[in-house]
C-alpha cells in the first residue's frame, strides 16, 4: 500500500476513535474522556493536513521556489500547533465550567478498551509502513498517535481510580484533575510544536556532511562524471540536493543526459529521503 493509502485508513480509523470518545464523555459525564477525544480529533486534523501538505510537498523546485516546497511541513505543523494551543483553552474552559459526574460502568470501560486497540492499530501501521517506505512524515504521525494511546491510558487509570472515590475526599474530583492534566499537556505539546516549527522556518538549511559523504562516493561511481559541488538542503521531512558536476569532454549531450537520469535514479534508490536532485553541469 502506497504512503497516503495508509494515512487515509489511519484518518479514518483517528475519527472513529474522536467519535467514539466524545460521544462516550458526553453520555457518561466524563470529563477527561471529553478532553481526550481532542487530541484523538488533532490527530484526525493532522492525518488531513498530512494528506494535502504531503502532495504539495513533493512538488519540484521552480524559479519561484528554488528550494521545492518543504517549508510547507513546518508551515502545517505550525498550523496545528497553533489549532492545539486553541484546544487547550477549551480544555481549560471545560475544566472551570462543565460539572462532571462521573458514573463509572462496564460500557465505558468497553467503549476505552476498544479505542485502545484502534489507536494500537493506527500506530502500528503508520509506524510499520513508516519504516517500509522510510517515510519520516509517517513516522512523526506514529509518534503523535503514541501519544493519543498514552493519554488514552491515563483516561483509563483515572476511570479505575474513580471506583474508589468512596476512599477519597469528597473535595478532590478526580475526573476535574484528569481533565486539567490534560489541558496542561495540551499547552505543553502545542507550545513545544510552535517553537520547534518557527525555528525550522528561520534556519531551514541544514548541511549534513554524513550524507554529501556518502553522494560523493556514489558519484564517484560515475567515472564520466567529476563532481565540483555539493549542497543538501533538508526541507522539513526530505531533502533537496543541488550538484555542480564536469562532465568528461569526450561525452555527447545526449550520453551526458543520459547518465544524469541515471545518476538522480541511483541516488534515490540509496536513500528515499532525497525528493529532489537538481544537477548543473559546468
Amino acid at each position: 500500500m502506497k504512503e497516503n493509502k495508509i494515512i487515509i485508513i489511519t484518518t479514518i480509523l483517528n475519527f472513529i476513535v474522536f467519535i467514539m470518545k466524545l460521544v462516550s464523555g458526553i453520555m457518561f459525564s466524563f470529563s477527561t474522556l471529553i478532553a481526550d477525544s481532542i487530541q484523538s480529533f488533532m490527530d484526525f486534523v493532522t492525518d488531513i493536513t498530512s494528506l494535502i501538505v504531503n502532495k504539495i510537498g513533493k512538488r519540484r523546485s521552480n524559479k519561484m521556489y528554488p528550494f521545492g516546497y518543504g517549508q510547507v511541513y513546518y508551515l502545517a505543523n505550525l498550523f496545528t500547533g497553533a489549532l492545539l494551543f486553541l484546544i487547550g483553552i477549551f480544555i481549560l474552559y471545560q475544566f472551570c465550567f462543565f460539572k462532571g459526574e462521573l458514573k463509572p460502568n462496564l460500557t465505558l470501560v468497553i467503549v476505552i478498551a476498544i479505542v485502545l486497540i484502534l489507536k494500537l492499530l493506527v500506530v502500528n501501521l503508520l509506524n510499520n509502513y513508516g519504516e517500509k517506505f522510510k517515510s519520516e512524515l509517517m513516522i512523526e504521525a506514529s509518534k503523535e498517535s503514541k501519544t493519543d494511546f498514552i493519554s488514552t491510558c491515563v483516561v483509563l487509570m483515572i476511570l479505575i481510580l474513580s471506583l474508589f472515590e468512596k476512599h477519597i475526599p469528597a473535595y478532590i474530583n478526580i475526573d476535574k484533575l484528569g481533565s486539567l492534566g490534560m489541558a496542561i499537556y495540551v499547552f505543553y505539546t502545542s507550545i513545544k510544536m510552535i517553537i520547534s516549527n518557527v525555528r525550522g522556518i528561520l534556519t531551514n538549511d541544514e548541511e549534513n556532511s554524513k550524507m554529501k559523504e556518502e553522494i560523493v562516493n556514489e558519484i564517484k561511481q560515475f567515472k564520466e562524471l567529476n563532481l565540483k559541488k555539493a549542497k543538501i538542503i533538508k526541507m522539513a521531512t526530505y531533502y533537496s540536493i543541488f550538484l555542480q558536476i564536469k562532465p568528461d569532454e569526450s561525452l555527447t549531450i545526449k550520453e551526458y543526459l543520459i547518465i544524469e537520469k541515471r545518476l538522480k535514479r541511483h541516488l534515490k534508490s540509496k536513500n528515499k529521503l532525497i525528493r529532489f536532485i537538481d544537477i548543473e553541469p559546468v
